[in-house]
């Protein structure tokens, strides 16, 4: 799903066009970056269409950030589940981490923005799911520590997240990431 640009307005916008384009507001700068007066510029509408959909811009960002819950989560763990190989699964959701998707920066911008009840919330609630979808695989396949190897696998794409928002050129890219892949696989789940 592209949300790395605002859809232009082609028919009447719904909510989807307006949570889309604040998506891409936040992956780009964050949660302040949302701001109904650009958005409505950017997709050619007017602050009424804005106002027939959301009550205010914090229903915006509420619907925009059940979206990413939604998008960038819930459909990724659903997709991955059908692979019956925990450890075959555990590759895949790394290499999903390394795709060059929003759905990383939205993450890194979201943390910066944790503060914000409404995000901290939804931050909260995914971490809680993508920390339990790690954690099955860790018990299925039986791994010694699982529960804190967990952690340190979920920890290391917060971090991921993080350096692709601050230090992009650290983040291993092209041929570097297989290899990379590949240890940590072994790193985090033995050989």
């Amino acid at each position: 799903m592209d949300m790395t640009s605002t859809p232009k307005r082609t028919d009447r916008l719904g909510p989807e066009e307006w949570t889309k384009a604040a998506l891409a507001a936040i992956a780009d700068k964050g949660t302040a970056n949302v701001s109904v007066e650009r958005l409505a510029r950017e997709l050619g509408a007017t602050k009424g269409s804005f106002y027939w959909h959301f009550k205010d811009r914090p229903a915006l960002i509420e619907a925009a950030l059940q979206r990413w819950e939604r998008d960038f989560t819930d459909r990724i763990i659903e997709r991955l589940s059908d692979i019956a190989d925990p450890r075959e699964r555990f590759r895949n959701l790394l290499e999903s981490a390394f795709e060059n998707h929003p759905g990383v920066l939205i993450d890194a911008n979201l943390l910066a923005a944790a503060d914000d009840p409404p995000v901290g919330a939804a931050l909260e609630r995914v971490a809680r799911k993508r920390l339990a979808f790690v954690d099955r695989i860790f018990a299925e396949l039986g791994a010694a520590g699982g529960s804190d190897r967990a952690i340190l696998a979920f920890s290391a794409y917060v971090g991921l997240a993080q350096l692709r928002r601050t230090a992009p050129d650290l983040v291993p890219t092209g041929g570097r990431t297989k290899p990379y892949i590949d240890h940590a696989v072994v790193w985090l789940l033995g050989d």
